[in-house]
């Protein structure tokens, strides 16, 4: 059974499967990105407002699940035949069936984002445990870099399991024999917060403000508990390089704004994502694969 479900899936036709199965995940990823900031921000007011004995109002809350999928400006429902994905964008031109107020390109780049990384993963591993983890690892990184572009969030329900996940993956990983062990894993985590935290007490102490989140310090910690501690510097000069272009360029155009700075999350999350799909389909040289 297992060796048939196999075969077919090495078949054009369930190349297709992939690519679909992709794009129905990175819908769920762009729902994720959405609303996980809102539910926080709910439970954060509810609680604040408990704690000063005032009874909450009831409202409609919002999950992950429910309600369905809905305009942000008008709120209305989408249906169906308006929310496959990128197809579903590019017919209505980027603008809500209902009000035709612009809907944000983000959806359509996590949906084509997610469908191609799920192909190169599964073309690399096939349907195995390394697939289902480095899929997780992946998708993550990119909820996690959107949510920190759009709200300068870092939340710890999605860095903490992230970390969790990577120290695990090791563990699995060495028992097969596949990837790197539980050490590499545990000196790439502590390595990477414990060093970012002391270079923000060095920085706080000397401004009185603080130069990163701790939101930060546990991507660090958590690329480095899935690259290991060899790749985590390159993971960093990668991502502070396109950091620095980027800061350039909105410098060169007038859109940098100092009171905002330069969200570092998407380019953690980016190098991160880079240096695994380069490793996993042997983009990187012999020495920095290892």
């Amino acid at each position: 059974m297992a060796t048939n479900l196999t075969y077919w899936l090495s078949t054009p036709l369930g190349a297709g499967f992939i690519v679909l199965l992709g794009l129905i995940l990175g819908s769920f990823v762009n729902v994720l990105i959405t609303r996980l900031p809102l539910m926080v921000a709910h439970d954060e007011r509810q609680l604040s407002l408990r704690q000063l004995a005032i009874e909450p109002p009831v409202v409609q809350t919002i999950s992950l699940f429910w309600p369905p999928s809905f305009c942000p400006s008008c709120r209305t429902a989408i249906r169906w035949r308006h929310a496959i994905p990128i197809f579903s964008w590019l017919w209505l031109r980027g603008r809500c069936a209902h009000c035709e107020q612009p809907i944000s390109v983000r959806y359509p780049i996590v949906e084509g984002l997610c469908a191609l990384m799920l192909f190169a993963l599964y073309t690399s591993y096939g349907p195995t445990f390394e697939f289902c983890f480095k899929v997780f690892f992946c998708f993550m990184l990119v909820a996690i870099a959107y949510m920190d572009w759009e709200t300068g969030w870092l939340p710890d329900v999605m860095t903490i399991p992230l970390i969790g996940g990577g120290l695990l993956y090791s563990v699995l990983a060495q028992a097969n024999l596949t990837d790197l062990g539980p050490s590499d894993a545990i000196i790439g985590a502590l390595a990477g917060y414990s060093l970012f935290w002391l270079l923000n007490y060095v920085y706080r102490t000397l401004t009185g403000r603080n130069g990163m989140g701790f939101g930060d310090f546990k991507l660090i910690a958590a690329l480095g508990a899935w690259l290991g501690w060899m790749l985590l510097p390159l993971a960093l000069l990668f991502a502070a390089l396109i950091a620095l272009l980027f800061g350039i360029v909105m410098a060169m155009t007038g859109r940098y704004q100092s009171e905002i700075g330069i969200r570092f999350a998407p380019f953690l999350a980016l190098a991160g994502i880079g240096l695994l799909l380069s490793k996993d389909l042997h983009l990187l040289p012999a020495y920095i694969a290892l």
